[in-house]
């Protein structure tokens, strides 16, 4: 059949043979082997987004597991203490006791394993300086302290002084 072919058809039909065989090599190997490793590539890429995520989250879980290391030391080293009598003691070292118009302490909330104690106070007639020593005071102590509420009015008498009100949280484990 082929030997009946004269010389010009039969080259055409090996060319046409020719350019079959290379369009299904390139079809059925080239391209699918092109399209897996481009696929191969982008899982390779979100793999590595993937897992610069969950390094960023464990030195997050670190730093979370040390800070509540530190704080349950910090915590569990003073069962004794008073909020009341610390807030008292903190005005009268940092402002005055006329500074101290009242401290009215708040019902005790129980919340999952903690209680909450709370006292609220007004300062009057406070300069800012003090506030702020009061504030870090409060934030470096030995017990687990947060301030809830803060508000601040400018005295109309004297615009370098304040009238504060804070809400002063004390947190501790429940026996």
């Amino acid at each position: 059949m082929i030997s009946n072919l004269s010389p010009r058809d039969r080259n055409a039909l090996i060319i046409g043979l020719a350019a079959v065989l290379i369009a299904v090599f390139y079809l059925g190997i080239v391209s699918p082997y092109q399209s897996a490793i481009a696929r191969l590539d982008s899982q390779i890429a979100s793999r590595q987004r993937q897992l610069q995520e969950v390094q960023v989250l464990r030195q997050r879980y670190l730093s979370l597991q040390g800070a509540l290391t530190q704080a349950e030391r910090r915590g569990g080293s003073n069962r004794t203490f008073s909020l009341f009598s610390f807030v008292e003691n903190l005005t009268g070292q940092i402002a005055s006791r006329e500074n101290l118009v009242y401290m009215r302490p708040q019902p005790v909330a129980v919340k999952d394993e903690f209680k909450e104690e709370s006292v609220e106070i007004k300062l009057e007639k406070i300069a800012l300086d003090q506030l702020v020593r009061i504030l870090y005071q409060i934030d470096t102590a030995d017990a687990f302290l947060q301030v809830k509420n803060l508000r601040l009015k400018v005295r109309f008498d004297n615009k370098a002084q304040f009238d504060a009100v804070l809400t002063i949280s004390a947190y501790e484990r429940n026996a």
